[in-house]
């Protein structure tokens, strides 16, 4: 099935969709995928609508993994966006990031993140909200980087105000929290299975199967 565009931005929303499921994905130019105040609106707005149209099974990842071979989940929030934020549009901006990731812990379905290169700071946020998370190995690409699961805006006192130092404590326990953010810890996947932050790892080449298994159990060819 080919990925409708839902969202045309610096980070744009990709979209593959059943009856009752759908692969979001991410995408942008510099594949780094930025979390803007436009990209969360767009993720908000899609997320009730799947809500409300019976959608119980959803998956986030870099909308890569569609067609091929992704690369990063998310960098977290656009630092030139962040750095023009007064105390009110930066009172919005984390409300409609907090909105995101109620959306994916709503227990109406089973949401997944597929985590993949990078994951930090409210990109980290994000890829925690999965009520299942799966982590990509690198393997032999060359395109594709080691999983960097992290916080490292918090060395310079930033937070995303999105709601993942609460998550955090849900997935990781105080002792994990601490690593990953008063620590600054920076995980692979194999230390982010250890740490219980993600529950799977998989290798490049495996990812579009397990996926398409874990939405639905008709394969993707057939019409839904």
């Amino acid at each position: 099935m080919k990925p409708e565009r839902k969202f045309n931005g610096a980070t744009s929303l990709m979209m593959v969709r059943g009856v009752d499921w759908a692969w979001i994905g991410l995408t942008s130019k510099d594949g780094l995928n930025r979390l803007r105040m436009d990209l969360l609106e767009a993720l908000d707005l899609l997320f009730i609508d799947l809500r409300w149209s019976g959608v119980r099974r959803i998956c986030l990842s870099d909308a890569g993994w569609m067609h091929g071979r992704g690369r990063n989940f998310c960098a977290g929030a656009d630092l030139n966006e962040v750095s023009l934020l007064n105390a009110g549009t930066a009172d919005a901006f984390a409300r409609r990031g907090q909105r995101v990731i109620e959306h994916l812990m709503w227990p109406g379905w089973r949401s997944l993140t597929l985590i993949s290169g990078a994951a930090m700071g409210g990109g980290c946020d994000l890829a925690l909200a999965g009520q299942e998370r799966w982590g990509v190995d690198a393997g032999s690409s060359s395109e594709l980087g080691h999983l960097k699961l992290s916080h490292p805006a918090a060395l310079h006192g930033i937070l995303t105000g999105f709601g993942g130092t609460v998550r955090l404590l849900e997935v990781l326990g105080a002792a994990g929290a601490d690593r990953l953010f008063q620590g600054m810890e920076r995980w692979d996947t194999k230390q982010a299975l250890e740490a219980g932050a993600i529950q799977r790892r998989l290798g490049p080449e495996e990812v579009q199967r397990e996926v398409e298994c874990y939405l639905s159990p008709r394969p993707f060819s057939q019409p839904h």
